[in-house]
C-alpha cells in the first residue's frame, strides 16, 4: 500500500456470516482499493461454511479479522468500528460489494468538503451471478424529505465520519433490521450536513437468502421500534405513501435531480469491469 501523509484516513468493515458464496468478492472489491482504505477489518460471526477459509486467504492483506459467536450483524460491525482509527467509516455487508474507485472519490470529496459529515453516492443492484439488474440514481438526502417518508439512503454508498458516528453514539446492536435506517435517523437529528457523488459507489445484492426475504418479522417489529424512537419519521401507510407521490412528482417535473434515468448499457453486465469514470459518464449521458 502507499499511503500519503496528511490526507483523510479510511476504515472498511465487513461483518460476515455464513455467506461464503459471495465473501471472496466483497473482499476482493476491497482490497483492489487498498492504496485508498487505511484500515480493513473482517468480523466474522463464526460462520459454519468456508468463510473463515476464504478470510484466511487474504489475511496478509487486512489489518484484523476474526471468527467468532456475537448477537449478529450489528454486534459485528460495532466491533470493527470501535477498533477503527479511520476519519471515515464506511460497511460493507458480506454479500455487498465496493465500486472500484469508490474510496479514492469518496476521500477526495470529504477533503475537498471538510463541512460535510456523511455522503451517498449512486448504487447498482447485482444478481446472484453479480450482473447489475438495476441502477439507482437519487439525490442528496435531506431531513424534510426524510420527515416525509422519503429516505432513499443506499447503506452500500453511505460513508460517514467517525466523529458524527461517535457524536451520536453509535450503532445500536440490538437491532438486526433496522440499524442503518435507525442511525440514518440519528445522524438527521445530529443536524449531521449531507454530501453527495453523482456516481456509482456500491453495489447492493438481491437474493434468495438476504435478510429482506427471510426476515420479514423481524423488520415489522423493529419498524414499530423505530416509529416510536423517531416519530418525526413517518412509518404508517398513509402519509409515507402520500411523501412517496410528492417526491416523485418533483422527479418527473425536475424539480429534482440526481441522473433519474436507468443506465441501460449497465444492465446485465459486472460492476467490476467497469470503471467509476465511465460508470459516471454513462449516467450522465442517459
Amino acid at each position: 500500500m502507499t499511503l500519503a501523509a496528511n490526507r483523510l484516513r479510511i476504515t472498511v468493515v465487513t461483518p460476515s456470516f455464513n455467506q461464503a458464496q459471495y465473501l471472496e468478492e466483497t473482499i476482493q472489491s476491497v482490497l483492489q482499493q487498498r492504496d485508498d482504505i487505511d484500515e480493513y477489518f473482517v468480523i466474522d460471526g463464526g460462520s459454519r461454511d468456508a468463510s473463515a477459509d476464504i478470510i484466511r486467504k487474504y489475511e496478509d492483506r487486512i489489518d484484523y479479522w476474526v471468527s467468532e459467536r456475537d448477537n449478529g450483524q450489528a454486534d459485528a460491525i460495532h466491533k470493527g468500528f470501535s477498533r477503527a482509527t479511520g476519519d471515515i467509516l464506511f460497511w460493507v455487508n458480506s454479500d455487498d460489494v465496493m465500486a472500484p474507485g469508490a474510496a479514492a472519490r469518496v476521500r477526495r470529496a470529504f477533503e475537498m468538503h471538510p463541512e460535510w459529515d456523511v455522503l451517498t453516492g449512486y448504487s447498482v443492484f447485482v444478481n446472484h451471478a453479480s450482473r447489475i439488474t438495476a441502477v439507482n440514481c437519487t439525490p442528496k438526502e435531506s431531513k424534510w424529505w426524510a420527515s416525509q417518508g422519503v429516505l432513499h439512503v443506499c447503506q452500500q454508498t453511505c460513508y460517514f465520519t467517525k466523529s458524527l458516528y461517535d457524536r451520536v453514539g453509535g450503532i445500536d446492536v440490538s437491532l438486526h433490521c433496522a440499524l442503518d435506517t435507525e442511525l440514518w435517523l440519528r445522524f438527521f437529528e445530529a443536524d449531521a450536513r449531507w454530501g453527495h457523488l453523482s456516481a456509482v459507489l456500491g453495489g447492493f445484492r438481491l437474493h434468495g437468502e438476504m435478510k429482506g426475504v427471510t426476515w420479514t418479522d423481524s423488520y415489522e417489529r423493529e419498524r414499530h421500534i423505530v416509529a416510536a424512537r423517531h416519530p418525526w419519521f413517518p412509518t404508517r401507510p398513509v402519509p409515507y405513501t402520500l411523501g412517496r407521490i410528492l417526491y416523485r412528482g418533483k422527479r418527473a417535473t425536475g424539480v429534482l435531480t440526481g441522473g433519474e434515468r436507468w443506465t441501460r448499457p449497465l444492465l446485465g453486465t459486472r460492476l467490476s469491469a467497469h470503471v467509476p469514470g465511465a460508470l459516471t459518464r454513462k449516467i450522465a449521458v442517459l
